[in-house]
């Protein structure tokens, strides 16, 4: 398999943005990914991928529950914060304006075009990352009209 040309196709898709938030036991965690996709229409289920070394795979397993947060366009500052390791920022959400999830307490990022809360239905071993599989129970829209930040927008590169 030429892995080059691998790496240079899976750069080429279109990907958004999203903070992965979620809370356990009184503490608020959040980072961004975007391996994040639409799983199931009825009931409405959302699929997010997540590095298996990160403290987010922990915690949402833990909490059974999980928000997905839009960025919009002008919160590249937000979203590179969010993406770095906990190891070199512990609390990555010290400073951000949240509220709790109206479901289950998630939180909910207040300047992001909009999100969902998430129950955790399942997670999935794939690879150096886990599947994880939530049923919506929450949503909102916050900004619907800002535009969506993107990987490409952002100048990130992940893929591959």
């Amino acid at each position: 398999m030429d892995q080059n040309a691998v790496t240079r196709m899976l750069r080429l898709f279109p990907y958004g943005l999203y903070a992965i938030t979620t809370a356990h036991d009184g503490e608020e965690h959040a980072m961004t990914a975007n391996w994040v996709t639409q799983a199931s229409s009825q009931p409405p289920m959302i699929a997010v991928a997540v590095e298996n070394t990160s403290k987010t795979i922990t915690m949402i397993r833990d909490a059974r529950r999980f928000g997905v947060n839009l960025f919009h366009e002008t919160q590249r500052e937000l979203a590179a914060k969010l993406a770095r390791s906990s190891d070199a920022a512990a609390q990555k959400l010290k400073g951000v304006k949240t509220r709790p999830g109206p479901v289950a307490g998630t939180p909910i990022l207040a300047d992001a075009i909009g999100w969902l809360e998430c129950r955790l239905i399942a997670t999935l071993p794939a690879g150096d990352h886990t599947v994880v599989l939530g049923q919506v129970v929450e949503a909102g829209i916050e900004h619907g009209e800002s535009r969506p930040l993107t990987l490409e927008g952002a100048g990130f590169s992940y893929g591959g």
